[in-house]
């Protein structure tokens, strides 16, 4: 089936929601809310080519014009820029290939609608599977603001106390005391913001070989767990420290209070009233879905060993998803932040939930301020896998990417900002930095390994540039001035000791690298 609208009619259209007042885009919202409604229960890929809306049934929604994602596909730069060097410009597919990604997909929200949604490359490359935008990606730590969002619900229904102690809530298991919990016990708007002082950033998962730790042995770092237990290691209310181990306790909240599984409670609240029939929290990954799934692959392109790790740690970093499912979680968190009707929490939940707060973090999520407009974020990072969530709630925009690389984010960054850019959205533009001359000396002494825990960071010389590696991925290091460098995501001030000579790199919120084996190689 295949609807063509007159080009006159299409192009008014376009110029209304692209262009004009609230008001004006209102008017017309109905009537293409109608046409959607009327083919295939809304399930349709529209897209406006010579002028004319074509809409044809398939898994997206209202689109733009061909030219508008060509424009993006072909133009994707640098996420940060140096001062006075030509900006590199690849093609998405080059880029794809340089950072050893065989799969992206993508979503685009522009007022309250999927307005496209893609897949490139291959979900598998030894099976030759092409990526869909039905194919499921892990999301890694934006699984934590989707959490975050049924714990408003509890909160809404007043099963659970945003600032009661989470200890009086917990039944199977309790936060070990603390002699920094004294007059400040930990709470659940403090897990949720990452300021209840509580340890455990995140975990590698676990291999398709390996025991699987139960929620409990997860918490206490009791074997087969890998990680270490939960514990508070800061007072909990006075600064930012994110803890992938406080959204553990966060999810044995839930199922306290709820009597189900966390993947039950969590498609019963969020993911089928919002019609992500795609996205779930089971870890493992169930049999029959893993057909469905993306395989990972390492920055140098090798396959992760099974395909994939488990998380058992579902609410920081469990959710199997699609990039359009999180955009229709995404649109819902818009709708009642606006005070529109929203199936998934009240007005007041949700702009309690983007507040910012320490560290510039609101419940769950990321919240900054551009101008006079508001954005949320998260970013997520399994082994194998990168995604990225952007939005600006105002105008009921966003943009979500996933790829199943190491280095996927090496693409997701640039593509995310292209499309910010062609559409016009400020608060997602290239960082420009002014590059700093350091001597050979001062270069030398920040050259070798520096270890924060388990995250190793490897600086080199390349040139009168300096080279930074984590794990196996490469970024440039750029010095801004004689004790600070960006780059690779980090921004990392020098730590000198009594001498001059550096002994760390402080990365702020994310810890300090101390010294350790230095090299040259």
């Amino acid at each position: 089936m295949s609807i063509q609208l007159r080009p006159s009619f299409a192009m008014h259209i376009r110029s209304a929601f692209r262009n004009g007042s609230r008001r004006t885009r209102d008017a017309f919202r109905p009537r293409l809310r109608k046409i959607a409604d009327g083919v295939q229960g809304g399930l349709l890929l529209v897209a406006m080519s010579a002028g004319s809306f074509v809409l044809k049934p398939g898994v997206g929604f209202a689109g733009p014009p061909e030219d508008e994602i060509q424009l993006i596909e072909n133009d994707l730069r640098p996420i940060q820029q140096i001062q006075g060097r030509p900006i590199e410009r690849h093609t998405l597919a080059q880029l794809m290939t340089i950072h050893h990604t065989p799969s992206i997909s993508i979503a685009v929200v522009d007022h309250g609608r999927i307005v496209w949604a893609r897949a490139y490359g291959l979900a598998d490359v030894a099976a030759n599977t092409p990526a869909t935008t039905r194919t499921i990606f892990q999301a890694g730590s934006i699984s934590k603001p989707v959490a975050a969002s049924a714990a408003m619900q509890f909160v809404q229904e007043g099963r659970l106390d945003l600032d009661a102690p989470v200890n009086s809530a917990l039944k199977s298991w309790r936060i070990p005391e603390s002699p920094l919990e004294e007059g400040h016990p930990v709470t659940l708007r403090q897990i949720l913001s990452h300021t209840a002082g509580l340890s455990m950033q995140g975990g590698p998962g676990y291999a398709a070989d390996v025991p699987i730790p139960t929620l409990i042995e997860a918490l206490e770092g009791r074997p087969p767990a890998t990680t270490p237990p939960v514990i508070v290691e800061q007072t909990p209310g006075k600064a930012w420290k994110y803890s992938g181990g406080g959204y553990l306790v966060a999810q044995l909240l839930m199922i306290d209070t709820d009597g189900r599984s966390f993947p039950e409670l969590m498609h019963r609240r969020v993911l089928s009233r919002l019609g992500m029939v795609a996205s779930t929290y089971a870890q493992p990954l169930p049999q029959n879905r893993r057909t469905e799934a993306a395989s990972g692959y390492s920055s140098n392109g090798q396959q992760v060993a099974g395909r994939f790790h488990t998380y058992p740690e579902m609410a920081p970093g469990g959710l199997w998803t699609t990039a359009s499912d999180l955009a229709r979680w995404t649109i819902a968190l818009e709708r009642a932040y606006n005070g529109e009707p929203s199936p998934l929490m009240s007005q007041a939940m949700a702009r309690d939930m983007l507040t910012p707060g320490l560290g510039g973090w609101g419940l769950g999520i990321g919240v900054a301020r551009v101008g006079d407009e508001t954005m949320f974020y998260h970013s997520g990072d399994t082994v194998g896998f990168k995604a990225s969530l952007l939005s600006w709630p105002k105008g009921e925009r966003a943009v979500i990417a996933m790829g199943n690389s190491d280095d996927a984010s090496a693409v997701i960054d640039p593509l995310t900002q292209a499309v910010a850019r062609i559409y016009g959205w400020k608060g997602w533009e290239p960082q420009i930095l002014v590059a700093f001359d350091l001597t050979d000396q001062q270069r030398a002494q920040l050259v070798g390994r520096w270890r924060h825990g388990n995250d190793v960071v490897t600086i080199r010389p390349e040139g009168n540039r300096l080279l930074g590696l984590d794990y196996d991925l490469k970024f440039e290091l750029v010095p801004l001035s004689a004790d600070t460098l960006s780059g690779g995501g980090l921004n990392l001030t020098v730590v000198r000791g009594s001498d001059n000579r550096v002994i760390a790199l402080d990365a702020g919120s994310w810890g300090r690298f101390e010294r350790d084996i230095p090299t040259n190689k």
